[in-house]
């Protein structure tokens, strides 16, 4: 009766791999089989070469049983994955447990030597060079058997330095996310693989991360996508109330509604105020440029004037055509005479022009009762165009009664 295993590295941990059997031969091929994507020596990469290694080393057996390399005591005797808490290792530590099983006939034995095989075929020409003269670190004293744990734990060393300084450098990393969100132009993709390498490289120094979690939700509402945010600002609310998210699934949220977003070409998509700022900085423009070509038609004479007179006029326009910002009761008729010209009110200016509502180009502003708190300066800046874009109107009925009733803005 066939005993039950996860996968053949896992069946019978405690005994050799018999290499006269077509399963023992194809565990072994598997097993030093270079990993996917290989490690080029940067410490941002180091998360991806670890997971890689993980499921290799799950798959073939490498922590289990007698047969376990990878999971070494520390000085307080407590066991310590390698791959993931290598900071918590000295190099005196992982040789001691290599010494154990090193010359002996052992399925340990044979995980070092598919371990270290792998391991190998899995840097890029550039990270080899970097260890290529340094075969007495990982080779065993008296001995020529080399140590994959201990190549392993070199090749961290050289990807980065341990020291305080470094695990500062990754606390602050994760303090700093709204700044690395923007940096890198709120690409949700990278900001996690940032997240994820400085947690592993906390977590290999044997560091705790206090609310790693409240510290994902400021990053992610300084992306640039409203839609994302508001989703990111639901999920903060239902955490604060009790349904809480581990930031490993929270990373995921937000990564699934990037990928949906930018597969739907929606993402970055301006909000509607964010629209309507754009609409009225168009009509502000256009006005001015209106009002600059009647001055150049005007002559010499008239430009000279107007300059000299601008903030006498300016002053004398306000209380001049005050009267166009009073709104007609209830009831009373939308349009009027005034010094012989017509008005009519208009709705999205909100004041009397020379132009009806249907006809005006700006477009008409949500319902200001709406605008969240989240969305204040974006409110702000909306109100500030829209009263540029008034008081160049009442500038320019000004101009309009100089030049004579048939010319008109709109």
């Amino acid at each position: 009766m066939a005993t039950f295993a996860r996968n053949p590295g896992q069946k019978d941990p405690d005994n050799i791999i018999d290499f006269n059997t077509k399963l023992g031969v194809s565990l072994y091929n598997s097993a030093i089989t270079p990993v996917e994507i290989k490690f080029d020596g940067d410490s941002k990469n180091i998360s991806l070469f670890q997971n890689q290694l993980l499921r290799k080393g799950f798959k073939a057996g490498w922590g289990a049983g007698k047969g376990d390399i990878l999971n070494i005591p520390d000085d307080d005797g407590n066991k310590r994955n390698i791959l993931t808490e290598y900071g918590c290792l000295t190099k005196e530590n992982i040789t001691t447990a290599s010494e154990v099983y090193m010359n002996t006939d052992s399925r340990a034995v044979q995980n070092n030597d598919m371990m270290l095989e792998c391991i190998l075929g899995s840097l890029t020409e550039g990270c080899f060079h970097k260890i290529a003269n340094e075969e007495s670190s990982y080779t065993l004293k008296g001995t020529n058997e080399q140590s994959a744990t201990l190549l392993y734990k070199l090749l961290m060393a050289k990807s980065i330095i341990d020291t305080v300084a470094t695990t500062y450098q990754l606390r602050n990393q994760l303090d700093s996310l709204e700044e690395y969100m923007t940096s890198v132009n709120s690409n949700i993709e990278l900001f996690n693989m940032h997240v994820k390498s400085s947690k592993e490289g906390l977590k290999a120094r044997g560091q705790t991360i206090d609310d790693l979690t409240l510290k994902l939700f400021r990053g992610y509402k300084a992306a640039s996508d409203s839609k994302f945010v508001d989703y990111i600002e639901k999920k903060e609310e239902s955490h604060l109330d009790g349904e809480t998210v581990e930031d490993d699934a929270l990373m995921q949220l937000a990564l699934n509604k990037y990928a949906i977003r930018k597969q739907n070409n929606l993402w970055g998509a301006p909000s509607a105020e964010q629209e309507q700022i754009t609409a009225l900085s168009s009509e502000l423009d256009r006005i001015k440029k209106s009002g600059k070509d009647r001055s150049n038609n005007s002559g010499n004479g008239a430009n000279t004037r107007n300059k000299g007179n601008s903030r006498q006029n300016r002053v004398s326009n306000e209380k001049k055509w005050a009267w166009k910002r009073v709104p007609p009761k209830e009831g009373e008729p939308t349009n009027k005479t005034h010094q012989g010209r017509t008005y009519d009110w208009c709705v999205k200016h909100q004041c009397w022009c020379m132009h009806t509502t249907q006809e005006c180009k700006l477009p008409l502003g949500e319902d200001k009762t709406k605008t969240s708190g989240s969305s204040s300066k974006t409110k702000k800046k909306s109100d500030e165009a829209m009263q540029a874009v008034i008081e160049t109107v009442d500038a320019e009925s000004d101009d309009e009664s100089e030049f004579g009733p048939d010319e008109e803005s709109e």
